[in-house]
């Protein structure tokens, strides 16, 4: 059945593919979840495009944020809750956005510091500038090592329950 005023001689056929988008949702419920998408390859070729160029420009974006990170560190750690959160944030959007574009293991590193600042009220410096310096080194490789930036990030939590064992930080209250 047509809709009022449309007749079957004005449809026509318009060629579709079936594509997996990848989601936040099979990220989170598996790979076994399955929402297949149909689009008209044009729209599929435009919205590759587009995230091709979002992708080049949050690389720039990216190591500025990194940059930015490195003189704010002494004041996250020892300026109070407005610096602290202000640095905070960038972490924070960094450990969403680096993996959507194409570098998850500048993701990973974020998603470590944001979880040492979360759970500890007294920063160590050396502990926040190795996590901003790892990501600026994964961001400045064509191609990072997963398996260097693996035993990298456990080096960093070594470091945090050392850091955390020696009485150097505090853990936060929990409400």
């Amino acid at each position: 059945m047509n809709p009022p005023g449309m007749d079957t001689q004005d449809q026509q056929d318009v060629s579709a593919r079936f594509v997996r988008l990848p989601s936040i949702a099979e990220r989170k419920l598996g790979s076994s979840y399955s929402a297949p998408v149909r689009l008209d390859p044009r729209v599929l070729d435009q919205m590759q495009e587009t995230i091709k160029v979002l992708s080049r420009q949050y690389v720039d974006t990216l190591g500025r944020q990194i940059h930015e990170l490195l003189p704010m560190i002494q004041d996250a750690c020892n300026g109070g809750p407005v610096a602290r959160g202000k640095f905070y944030e960038l972490i924070h959007d960094m450990r969403g956005l680096a993996g959507t574009f194409g570098h998850p293991i500048v993701g990973k590193f974020a998603k470590s510091l944001c979880s040492y600042m979360e759970k500890y009220d007294f920063l160590d410096q050396t502990i926040i500038r190795f996590h901003v310096e790892a990501m600026r080194d994964a961001l400045e490789q064509n191609k990072p090592d997963d398996r260097l930036a693996d035993a990298t990030l456990y080096s960093l939590e070594q470091l945090i329950d050392k850091a955390a064992a020696s009485g150097l930080t505090g853990l936060k209250k929990q409400a």
